[in-house]
């Protein structure tokens, strides 16, 4: 005789087992969440130190314009060596013990072409009156050959000046710009304007700037320079 069947289960008799195998699932997935959160993170890769970054340039300080301002705290002149209209070579290492005022300047200048007769004409004068123991260096950063030539052949020149160096540093070179940066701070390339002047005395120091133009021919420009060659 076939055995019968066993009874089939009622639909609600499945809803216990059901419930605790949820009840069990949910315990696992929040056993596991916790250890996620709760364990200890990995430790970080090792980070190489970011590299320094310099200090920007100074801010050029609140020097006047169109007037010789006397530095308190003169600084050393960098390093000025440059070939010359006249087709030489100019040292400022080879001019110590001297009183040099260098200038920057160009022919499309129209400030440096207003204070440029005046310039030549003292530092002719100083040089002729202080022999060996003044110059005055005119540095053009001029780009076209020839300019300076044809600057000086018109009048009021009539020719290179004879006591006065005009060096040359095609585009404002590196002289220029530690000149600027050294005298004044002005070190970023806005800075480099024309025409500026630098008196560099006699231990080889900046003593004096001038930005902008001036008249040479004042009393005072003449009184200090004089000052400096007798000092």
């Amino acid at each position: 005789m076939a055995k019968p069947a066993p009874p089939s289960p009622r639909p609600g008799s499945l809803l216990p087992l059901a419930a605790a195998a949820g009840v069990l699932l949910v315990a696992a997935l929040s056993w596991y969440a916790w250890r996620i959160t709760t364990a200890a993170p990995p430790a970080p890769a090792p980070v190489a130190p970011a590299p320094a970054v310099p200090a920007g340039p100074p801010p050029p300080p609140d020097i006047p314009y169109n007037q010789l301002v006397t530095l308190a705290a003169p600084v050393a002149a960098p390093p000025l060596e440059l070939p010359t209209a006249g087709g030489k070579r100019f040292s400022l290492a080879e001019a110590k013990g001297q009183v040099v005022a260098v200038n920057f300047w160009a022919t499309w200048c129209p400030p440096c072409a207003r204070e440029m007769p005046s310039m030549v004409k003292l530092g002719e004068e100083l040089a002729a009156r202080h022999p060996g123991k003044f110059q005055m260096v005119a540095v053009s950063v001029d780009d076209q050959p020839g300019a300076v030539q044809q600057f000086f052949a018109a009048k009021p020149y009539g020719g290179l000046p004879r006591h006065v160096v005009v060096a040359l540093e095609p585009g404002a070179g590196p002289v220029t710009r530690s000149f600027y940066c050294r005298g004044r701070g002005a070190c970023r390339p806005e800075d480099v304007q024309f025409p500026e002047t630098y008196i560099v005395d006699r231990a080889g120091r900046i003593s004096a700037v001038v930005v902008g133009d001036i008249d040479w021919s004042q009393p005072a420009a003449r009184q200090y320079l004089e000052a400096l060659i007798g000092a």
